[in-house]
């Protein structure tokens, strides 16, 4: 275990000790309001597998002291607790005995906090406070009224794919603070195994234990070329005849290239590009200008297929077709965040009139 004594507290305005037993996995935390001494655990409790919060008093019995203080009567404290007189009574009392103090005098016309009473309740009313704002906050974000969502995407697939989809959830939910983050999909499935990431959408295939994978948009991988390849369009080349031509392609790192690689391979061929970029977008530009065959993403490169600048190679047997998809950590729940946007993913985000 380790941090401070409890000796000297009489003297400090306010401090929080705290205590960490390894073996339990339980936090012994200690607050000092001036002479005050709050204890509080938290930790998980191996035997029953839940969490557990412990006070030396249950919170709902400071929150019918605070009412009662409120209201200045038992009777109009139970009204507005909706509980019977009796049980109002009671839980004052249970309160007073487990903090060793008279709260209350009692008068013909209600009731008032005695000196003890007093110090509690202005601690009592500040925490409760501060929960039911807690409580609030945590409703907007389950309302998706606010949170934040971090979420990863490559810069290709953010560009040609997901700017519609993270228009549309900006403007469904305002108030949730999206943080974009754009990096590889290798370094991506890292980052949210890492847990600095709630939801990526990367380049599968992705295969790991710690991770929920969901397929989200077929694509197919093919060769482009320019006019200085005229010559072979309309051909239908094996994948050897493909390889012996000046190659442009994303660098070994990514996961579209291994992926092409690993085809190439079952065909017993091995691709040796001339050229290797970190960028899909320049891509179709190298094949555009002559510099060889260049390996891209026919759905992410529609625009310059349907200007002619490019065209694409015919091979024989194709590259087979695959996924880009969501991944988040299987042993956390997504976020309401996380699952809307999954939702906006499966459903296809509509158009959303910016008027």
């Amino acid at each position: 275990m380790h941090g401070s004594d409890d000796n000297g507290t009489s003297a400090l305005a306010h401090r929080a000790d705290v205590y960490y037993n390894a073996n339990t996995d339980i936090s012994k935390i200690i607050i000092y309001y001036n002479l005050d001494k709050f204890i509080l655990y938290y930790g998980i409790d191996k035997t029953i597998k839940r969490k557990v919060l412990d006070m030396k008093a249950d919170l709902s019995l400071y929150r019918v002291f605070t009412a009662v203080a409120d209201e200045g009567s038992f009777v109009r404290a139970a009204a507005a607790l909706y509980l019977t007189q009796p049980a109002v009574s009671q839980a004052v009392q249970r309160l007073e005995m487990q903090t060793g103090s008279k709260l209350f005098v009692r008068g013909r016309r209600g009731v008032r906090l005695t000196r003890e009473g007093e110090l509690l309740y202005r601690h009592a009313s500040a925490a409760l406070a501060m929960l039911e704002a807690g409580e609030r906050q945590l409703a907007r974000v389950q309302n998706l009224e606010a949170g934040t969502l971090r979420l990863g995407a490559a810069d290709t697939i953010t560009k040609e794919f997901l700017l519609p989809f993270l228009s549309a959830f900006r403007m469904l939910h305002p108030g949730v603070q999206l943080q974009v983050t754009n990096r590889t999909s290798v370094q991506l499935v890292q980052k949210v195994l890492d847990g600095k990431l709630d939801l990526a959408v990367v380049n599968l295939p992705v295969e790991h234990e710690q991770l929920c994978v969901k397929p989200i948009l077929q694509v197919h991988d093919i060769f482009v070329a320019g006019h200085a390849f005229a010559h072979l369009k309309g051909k239908l080349l094996t994948p050897a005849q493909v390889a012996a031509q000046p190659l442009a392609m994303l660098e070994q790192a990514s996961n579209s290239r291994r992926y092409v690689d690993a085809f190439f391979a079952r065909c017993g061929v091995q691709l040796a590009p001339r050229i290797e970029l970190g960028a899909h977008g320049l891509l179709p530009d190298f094949a555009a200008i002559g510099f060889g065959l260049a390996c891209v993403v026919q759905e992410f490169c529609q625009k310059e297929l349907c200007a002619g600048t490019i065209f694409p190679i015919q091979m024989d047997p194709e590259i087979p077709p695959r996924a880009v998809g969501a991944c988040w950590l299987s042993a956390m729940e997504p976020s309401g965040a996380a699952k809307e946007f999954l939702r906006l993913l499966e459903d296809g985000a509509p158009p959303l009139d910016n008027a």
